[in-house]
Order: C-alpha cells, then structure tokens, then sequence
C-alpha cells in the first residue's frame, strides 16, 4: 500500500472510531489527526474539513452494507422480502460491526433523499411494491422515509445492547411492524418477518455475505 493510501486509511479508521464514540460536533480535526497519528497537513492533502471525511466514512460503510443488501436479495423479486431482508442485514451488521453501525446510528443526516445512490434499491423495490399493489402507501417517499426511520431506530437499539437474541426477536418484530406499516396482510408479514430474521439475524456465520 502506497503512503498515501495508508494515511487515507488511518485517516478513515480514526474517522470511523471517533464518530462512533461521540458526536460529530465534538470530534475536531485535532482529535482526527491525533487518532490516526498522522501530521495535520496530511488530513488537508486528504480532506478538505471534517464533514467532508464524515460523508467518507459514512458513505463507505453503507456501500458495504448495501453490497451486502444486494447479496442476499440475488435471488428474490418479492419486494416485501426484499424490505424485510435489507432491515435484517442492517440489524446483523449491527451484531457483526458494531463500530461501523455505530457511526450509522450517530451520523444520519444526508441519507433520506430518493436521488441518493444509496437509496437507489430501496427506491425501487417501494416503486415496485406499490405498482405491484403489494404497499399501499400514499406516495414512494413516504414509503422510503418509513422504512428508513424504522430501520434506524432499531439499529440503534442494537448498537445500544448488542445481543443475538435480542438482535433477533427485534428484527422479527420490527419487520413485522414496517411490513404491515406498508399494507402487508397481517399473517403474511408476521412470516416473512420470522423468515427473514432467522434467515440473516440468527444465522450461524456471515459466510453467506459478502465481506463488508
């Protein structure tokens, strides 16, 4: 790794350690450089300010986690699967990494636009569902918005106790409550719910998944 890659590196892990911890108004580029030992002037030849190094951090942790969303959702056009499923692979991640998941709960802001990159499956599969009469919301935004407030809370929730089983029971029941949110008969969103939080929450290992 070239040394500029390996301060861009540092910069990053310090970025992800620090914004988990605390706020990101209390994080100040001193602290950053201090974290990831490097010189001042090296985080400037990497960053223009701190908030651009908080959109890298949190932008390469969701690609990860959509890279992973898009793994276990291969195979499956159902877009309430689809929802339920992308909300468990958040919640393990959550398990699995919690410093990254940490971030996510503490730095959210910038994320709830439809034009977002990162929102782009989630956008489609609402888009889906509504055309396909499976959601019955009033517009694709208010769809999007639901399912990202929800998925947020319980994410932070197992950021705050990181604990399989309750990882799992909390999947199973918020997937429940954002599929019949979206107009899923009750029934079948309590069974895609328990199949989804099973399938991903309480599997064994991630080797299913793609490395994140």
């Amino acid at each position: 790794m070239k040394r500029a890659e390996r301060t861009r590196s540092a910069l990053m892990a310090a970025g992800r350690r620090l914004f988990c911890a605390r706020p990101v108004d209390a994080v100040t580029v001193d602290d950053i450089v201090q974290a990831a030992e490097v010189g001042k002037g090296s985080f400037y030849n990497h960053f223009p300010d701190r908030e651009a190094l908080v959109r890298a951090v949190t932008a390469e942790i969701r690609a990860g986690v959509e890279r992973a969303v898009d793994h276990v959702n291969a195979d499956v056009d159902d877009p309430a699967r689809r929802v339920a499923r992308a909300c468990c692979v958040y919640l393990r991640f959550a398990l699995d990494e919690p410093e990254r998941a940490g971030v996510l709960v503490r730095v959210h802001s910038g994320h709830t636009s439809l034009e977002a990159s990162l929102n782009r499956g989630l956008v489609d599969d609402v888009s889906k569902g509504l055309a396909a009469g499976r959601f019955r919301v009033a517009t694709v935004e208010a769809g999007v918005l639901y399912v990202l407030g929800v998925m947020q809370i319980a994410l932070t929730r197992i950021v705050r106790e990181a604990s399989p089983t309750l990882a799992v029971s909390l999947a199973q029941q918020m997937c429940a409550l954002l599929l019949t949110g979206l107009r899923v008969p009750p029934a079948e969103a309590e069974l895609i719910a328990a199949q989804a939080s099973d399938d991903i929450v309480g599997a064994a290992t991630l080797d299913a998944f793609p490395r994140l």
